[in-house]
């Protein structure tokens, strides 16, 4: 294959934004109200990825361990703090749990595709660890919000019930079961979709990047089945940790609903 990868100035990435119109005036003619947001996050997403791009560089040419491990852990907390932003619980205790979750789920499993599968080496390798443990991240971060988002307004719509349930015997899983059950499927639908479509509707990203900067598609193909399958893991287990501890805090030792 050509191993020629295409240069972007930054005078081409100004060019591209001008396609950052077109939501901008679908927004403003039919009154969305998303102009501003459309404009943060066109300004955001450059200077952020702009910022990461240079602390990766320096990172990358430190070739040590302690700086990509002070990396994933600056990630993880953010992650765990956005799942709690994102489900509209910023609370200290949702956002330990979650950072813990979500920590725990991307790092064990990641740790098992980094060396039983790709025997990465050094074992810091930042090419390696770092994206790939963004993405999952990523995942545990969007599975540990929409199933903590779900578990909160189930336990709310369904207070009525679930108090019937406990006056006459039921345990607190007993009355909660149901809620929390689909709480995780919603958590976790939107990972399996991705599976469904994947190649088929869309080519993913990492895959994308890979035949651009000129890897082999066939190897390019394996990498992105072994980030599928590490982002469908960590998305079960985040959303099993982050549902399940998050219901619990709903009832007392007693079963009680608070």
């Amino acid at each position: 294959m050509n191993s020629t990868i295409l240069n972007i100035t930054y005078l081409d990435l100004l060019f591209c934004a001008l396609m950052m119109l077109i939501p901008y005036l679908v927004s403003r003619f039919l009154s969305l109200a998303l102009e501003t947001d459309l404009l943060v996050g066109t300004v955001r997403v450059f200077l952020q990825l702009w910022l990461v791009g240079y602390i990766l560089h320096w990172v990358f040419s430190l070739q040590s361990a302690l700086p990509v491990f002070a990396v994933l852990v600056v990630m993880t907390v953010i992650a765990g703090y956005n799942a709690a932003k994102r489900a509209d619980m910023p609370r200290v205790r949702v956002i330990v749990m979650a950072t813990g979750v979500i920590g725990l789920a991307a790092v064990v499993l990641s740790a098992y595709v980094f060396y039983l599968i790709l025997g990465i080496s050094p074992y810091y390798n930042p090419a390696y660890v770092i994206p790939i443990m963004g993405m999952a991240l990523n995942g545990a971060m969007n599975a540990v919000s929409v199933g903590a988002r779900a578990v909160h307004t189930g336990m709310r719509d369904g207070r009525e019930r679930i108090e019937a349930a406990l006056s006459i015997g039921a345990t607190s899983w007993q009355a909660s079961g149901a809620i929390v059950r689909q709480a995780l499927k919603q958590a976790m639908v939107p990972t399996i979709n991705g599976l469904m479509t994947a190649g088929i509707v869309q080519l993913p990203g990492m895959m994308t990047g890979q035949i651009i900067s000129g890897v082999s598609p066939l190897l390019a193909i394996r990498y992105q089945v072994v980030i599928f399958y590490l982002l469908t893991s960590v998305t079960a287990i985040a959303a099993i940790g982050g549902t399940l501890i998050l219901s619990r805090g709903y009832f007392s030792r007693d079963h009680q609903l608070l």
